[in-house]
């Protein structure tokens, strides 16, 4: 297996463990560790697959998934924690589910949609997001940063993360505008495209 992959699967098998560390609030420093190694991973695939001339369409859709369901997953356990704000996950993560389904749409016409420069600011901002707000609780690293306003910091991040995947997300449907519009009069009452007849009617 190309190392690229694995990297983009470490994502995955990291992402439940790292969720049941903070649900049971068990070492928090293993926790943050592997957050960021997540955060680390994530960056150095694509160009690792890139420079080994390895880059796939298999490897790009486990590279884009990896990284949405650890981040879309963290927000919620964050969130019903009351570690990170609950309008950060429940927008960020259907903003998510949109931009899933565009990507259908894209493929479907042939035309992959590229990645907006707002989603990856996003994307760096989040991977920035999950290991703060899992440091800002540890009582140690409390007393030893003097109690910052650390919950601020998250707010902050989260807010930023929120504004860059709303952006993304008008930056997609600018870009997919006719598409959606064809899209949408195909699928309307009276419009739809009439299956094909059975084989040997």
């Amino acid at each position: 297996m190309p190392l690229c992959n694995a990297l983009s699967l470490f994502r995955f098998v990291a992402t439940p463990v790292v969720a049941l560390l903070v649900w049971y609030e068990a070492a928090p420093p293993v926790a943050i560790g592997l957050a960021i190694l997540v955060g680390v991973s994530d960056f150095m695939d694509g160009p690792l697959a890139r420079r080994s001339g390895q880059a796939r369409p298999l490897g790009a859709l486990l590279d884009m998934t990896g990284d949405k369901v650890f981040l879309c997953t963290m927000l919620i356990v964050l969130a019903v924690q009351r570690r990170s704000p609950t309008w950060a996950a429940w927008l960020i993560t259907s903003r998510e589910l949109i931009v899933l389904f565009l990507r259908v749409v894209a493929a479907q016409r042939g035309k992959p949609l590229p990645i907006a420069v707002f989603g990856k600011l996003k994307t760096f901002m989040l991977y920035v997001l999950v290991p703060v707000a899992l440091y800002a609780p540890w009582p140690p690293l409390w007393e030893w940063t003097g109690r910052v306003g650390w919950w601020q910091v998250v707010w902050l991040l989260a807010l930023a993360s929120t504004v860059s995947a709303c952006g993304s997300l008008v930056e997609y449907i600018v870009k997919m505008r006719a598409d959606l519009a064809e899209e949408f009069l195909r699928l309307s009452p009276g419009r739809r495209t009439p299956p094909p007849p059975p084989p040997g009617a």
